[in-house]
């Protein structure tokens, strides 16, 4: 009796861990993982529960209970706790229309701590980026839109979607180093960074992508008017940790990319060099930046695309010119508004008009800042333009 015990033992907890071994290990595709969601928890709860049936059925058979069991029942008990609690959805659990704060004022942010900004369906509002990591998924109403914004620890790429026909995200799984996201409705899996659907109802299906901007609290609250800022505490900025305790520090201390192979591995740079790139429609063929030359310039022209990049604060932006029929030669001011020199043109930080000969606001682009790693893996043909 003990040694199938311990056999389904066994299989409840390869099956009850699958999510995190199936993720990190390359021979295993992207499908399984899709079918694990499904599969895991009616198979640990069977096995659990069927042993139980089984051991009480010989306790009344022989009025004696097999001690000897508890040991493999609990380990049962394990798999179906970690069936749940080491699966990504529940291990990140995303946020869905979190409450805005009444009185930005009242919240615990710092001038250095970067915020992710999204203006959509003529609604802004501000998410802190070291809030949303905790989630990896915050989904938010934005007028009659429904927007689900995704941020990745492992590559840091952040990137808002534009959700309201399928509905709100959750962290689906995670291969090659990149988070993948799942719609609620049909659990379609999404791969984060190129947005394309995997498997599922939905595929083939692209996800849309809404530019987002990050910006730091110090120029953030400069704004006219002031973002909407979602309602946190200090309890919300606790220091990021993946479910093993103190393996998280030990990453990114280090060369190490989990779920994706050193030799998999673009080495032109350190594996988390901050790269800023152009995920755009503007850009047919993918660009990319070392974010340490565009902050160091503060303005940066491409010419080619016809947009620029500022960086303010540790933050890096982008716009495309408004249809003006001429270039522009921005500079940025001490206070973080741009100026056009030759129009006397002043807009903020955030491209909007203040004061000028040009009365439009400037239109952002969808960036990515991200770690170089990441970037290369999932946009290998994109050129990297050095300042």
């Amino acid at each position: 009796m003990l040694i199938p015990l311990y056999l389904f033992a066994i299989i409840a907890l390869i099956v009850g861990t699958a999510a995190i071994y199936m993720a990190l290990i390359r021979i295993f595709p992207v499908q399984w993982l899709y079918y694990h969601y499904f599969i895991r928890k009616p198979i640990v709860w069977s096995i659990f529960l069927g042993s139980i049936l089984w051991v009480s059925w010989i306790t009344l058979q022989t009025y004696i209970f097999p001690l000897s069991t508890i040991f493999p029942i609990i380990l049962m008990g394990l798999a179906v706790l970690l069936s749940y609690k080491m699966h990504q959805e529940n291990a990140f659990k995303a946020v869905d229309y979190p409450t805005i704060a009444e009185d930005v004022s009242s919240l615990p942010l710092k001038n250095d701590m970067q915020l992710v900004l999204i203006e959509y369906d003529g609604i802004i509002k501000a998410y802190p980026l070291d809030y949303v990591i905790h989630h990896h998924v915050v989904n938010d109403e934005f007028g009659e839109k429904t927007v689900a914004l995704t941020y990745c620890a492992m590559c840091r790429s952040i990137i808002a979607f534009d959700v309201t026909d399928i509905g709100p995200l959750f962290v689906g799984s995670f291969k090659n180093a990149n988070m993948i996201v799942a719609d609620r409705r049909t659990k379609t899996f999404f791969q984060q960074t190129t947005f394309d659907s995997i498997i599922g109802r939905l595929h083939p299906h692209t996800l849309t992508m809404i530019p987002s901007q990050i910006l730091s609290w110090c120029d953030i609250k400069t704004l006219k008017p002031i973002p909407q800022v979602v309602k946190v505490t200090q309890k919300d900025f606790r220091a990021f940790q993946l479910p093993i305790p103190g393996i998280w520090e030990k990453i990114i201390q280090s060369e190490a990319t989990p779920g994706l192979a050193a030799k998999e591995r673009d080495k032109s740079f350190p594996a988390r060099t901050h790269v800023v790139g152009i995920i755009d429609k503007i850009a047919q063929s993918r660009v990319v930046y070392l974010k340490e030359e565009l902050i160091k310039h503060r303005i940066t022209i491409n010419e080619d695309l016809d947009v620029f990049f500022v960086a303010a604060n540790d933050a890096v932006l982008a716009f495309k010119n408004p249809a003006t029929g001429k270039s522009l030669h921005i500079t940025i001011e001490q206070d973080s508004t741009l100026c056009d020199e030759a129009s006397k043109t002043v807009w903020d930080i955030r491209g909007k008009h203040i004061s000028g000969e040009i009365e439009s606001d400037l239109v952002p682009i969808g960036i990515s800042d991200e770690y170089w790693f990441s970037w290369k893996k999932f946009h290998p043909e994109s050129k990297l333009i050095r300042i």
